[in-house]
């Protein structure tokens, strides 16, 4: 059963098949496993022969196609993931979600393999957001209307692994990360925090943090009532 979570929020042009091959590329590295089944449909029932074949059927959506969402799978690693990609990133970013079966976080090569491939995806995807924990204390910030997260209104909140772009990291105030354990990424100019040894061994408290960068920018899942668009998050807009 998968039980870990890193999902990236991107405003690239991710109809770029150089990017996915590199990225790929990347993760098969990092895994040790080759990407065995890539789908429109869950289960996934088509597989991919190499990474440039992969590329060519991420990126080959239709004329009348405003976006696509796909599927795959790596090897018999029982590690997933899912794609999300738009023509245009408004009013929904691009977003890739990677799903780890929770004994990787038994041992430190695990735990290794987790920080690498966030780093790694990071560098290929360059988000203005993405985060990584189990998958129960990610959904426990599901609001309580229902309703999906507006990134523009408010982020869904601070986790073991949390990934910020500059305009976030100027956003929150680049002092205060020096208060959170935190570091950047080789390549990148945002800013990476990493908040324990692992996700169910965490040093410095989640809420914590989100109290610390302000925590109205953060899902809060008792409140009742949407947040306004721009007041507690930055607009796609502002970070192009």
């Amino acid at each position: 059963m998968n039980e870990i979570q890193m999902t990236f929020y991107s405003l690239l042009n991710l109809f770029d098949r150089s990017l996915w091959v590199k990225l790929l590329s990347e993760l098969e590295r990092v895994f040790d496993q080759k990407l065995s089944h890539l789908d429109v449909n869950d289960p996934m029932r088509k597989k991919v022969s190499d990474l440039e074949t992969a590329a060519d059927y991420i990126c080959s959506i239709g004329e009348e196609e405003s976006s696509r969402r796909l599927f795959g799978k790596f090897g018999k690693s029982k590690i997933e993931l899912s794609i999300s990609i738009f023509k245009e990133a408004a009013p929904f970013p691009n977003s890739m979600s990677i799903y780890f079966p929770e004994k990787v976080t038994g041992d430190k090569e695990g735990l290794c393999m987790l920080r690498n491939a966030f780093e790694e995806s990071n560098r290929c995807l360059k988000p203005f957001y993405s985060i990584c924990d189990s998958m129960d204390t990610i959904a426990s910030k599901r609001k309580a209307t229902g309703y999906a997260v507006d990134l523009q209104a408010e982020l869904i909140g601070v986790f073991w692994l949390t990934y910020f772009g500059k305009a976030y990291v100027d956003y929150f105030e680049e002092s205060k990360f020096l208060d959170i354990p935190s570091r950047q990424i080789e390549g990148l100019d945002g800013s990476m925090m990493d908040l324990g040894e692992s996700p169910l061994s965490i040093a410095v408290a989640r809420n914590q943090v989100e109290a610390l960068l302000g925590k109205e920018s953060f899902v809060d899942p008792s409140l009742g009532y949407d947040k306004p668009v721009g007041k507690n998050a930055l607009r796609f807009d502002q970070l192009r």
